[in-house]
């Protein structure tokens, strides 16, 4: 425990006491969230770096702290869920956004670390470069599945609430976590496009602490990374986020309407009305999550469109940095709000945490054979 405590420490202060790189490089990575190489001429690059090196500082530390409650938030999500009395397909759907978050959380972490740490030793360096780029396509990938499973979730419980007989007779358990796998496995084929077309090079450091990064041959053709962007955007974004937006209005619109038909209705036929479970808390993780992904959604659309035009100015590149962060801090909510939202959540986990005290009590509590044997021998000499 003391060696990792002085291990993140020694991280925090590197983010203060560890020197700008300001080598040359060969070409421009638009992938990463930053330039290494000027696109307008006419900016002061030098006063930009200076000044986004405190706020690369910043997301450093929010980063590592951000992935190390999201590490132990989920842990407890999956805790919680693995103690339910019964799985159904929004718990599914729990656990799967669980596991995506946990990943994210450790995949944004180690890439943070990375940039940090490469310049340690040359074995260091190797190790990093060998995991750097594989790691942000398995990030890549999280995010993808984490974006594909909450809008399952969302199109699941609109159509629970709207269509509760046809919901019942199509949907099932095994085909959620049959669409959640398949969810995982193509977005794993989307974030491998990042290994494929970027590496790591032996000489140059870019100008903020970020690995220094080339394209491979592959990277170097035009229509494969353009496709490779149109590809990562729809399906991380585009689609989900629509599908998000529409199942979540037209859910609340429901909910809206029979909120006013049950003001007509007595008390008896109020409370033999069934809504689906896990209702409210899915409209509010929905809504979190759109609001945590536009940012970044706005910088690959940008991407899309004018590829690295925009680049280089202090004020977008603070804007990719909070969208990354926003990103990231998405992964926390999910227990935020199954702890507010979630009543069973609650119930189940004080439910655990009671369990892992009452064995060291049990233990004295209940008899042995030897208390028994001696209780009735005292009983029969008296």
């Amino acid at each position: 425990m003391r060696t990792l405590v002085a291990f993140y420490s020694l991280l925090l202060l590197s983010a203060h006491f560890h020197p700008l790189q300001m080598y040359e490089t060969t070409s421009d990575i638009a992938e990463t969230s930053y330039s290494v190489q000027p696109m307008h001429p006419h900016v002061d690059w030098l006063t930009l770096m200076t000044q986004l090196a405190t706020l690369r500082d910043v997301e450093f530390i929010v980063t590592v702290t951000l992935g190390s409650l999201a590490l132990l938030g989920n842990i407890v999500v999956l805790i919680v869920t693995a103690h339910y009395k019964s799985i159904g397909i929004a718990e599914v759907y729990m656990v799967g956004l669980a596991v995506c978050d946990l990943s994210i959380g450790v995949f944004s972490s180690w890439r943070a670390i990375a940039d940090r740490v490469y310049t340690w030793s040359t074995g260091v360096f190797r190790f990093c470069a060998l995991t750097y780029w594989p790691v942000v396509g398995l990030e890549v990938a999280a995010s993808t599945t984490a974006s594909l499973i909450a809008m399952a979730l969302s199109i699941d419980r609109c159509l629970a609430l709207k269509f509760p007989i046809k919901h019942s007779e199509l949907c099932s358990v095994r085909k959620a976590k049959t669409l959640a796998l398949a969810s995982g496995l193509l977005s794993v084929i989307i974030g491998l496009n990042y290994p494929l077309r970027l590496s790591i090079q032996d000489g140059g450091i870019t100008y903020l602490n970020v690995m220094p990064s080339k394209f491979t041959s592959l990277g170097e053709d035009p229509f494969f990374s353009k496709l490779c962007r149109y590809v990562e955007f729809f399906f991380r974004f585009a689609i989900p986020l629509s599908a998000m937006i529409v199942a979540n209005t037209w859910t609340m619109a429901i909910i809206r309407i029979s909120d006013q038909f049950r003001k007509g209705i007595d008390r008896e036929a109020r409370s033999a009305m069934k809504t689906p479970k896990c209702l409210t808390m899915t409209i509010g993780l929905v809504i979190i999550f759109i609001i945590t992904q536009m940012p970044k959604a706005a910088f690959l659309f940008d991407q899309m469109i004018f590829y690295s035009e925009h680049r280089g100015t202090e004020l977008f590149e603070t804007f990719v940095i909070v969208g990354n962060l926003m990103t990231r801090f998405n992964s926390i909510v999910n227990i935020i709000v199954y702890l507010t939202l979630n009543k069973d959540f609650r119930r189940t986990l004080v439910k655990v945490l009671n369990a892992c005290k009452t064995p060291d009590i049990e233990i004295f509590s209940h008899p042995t054979l030897s208390t028994t044997k001696g209780s009735e021998n005292t009983g029969r000499h008296l």
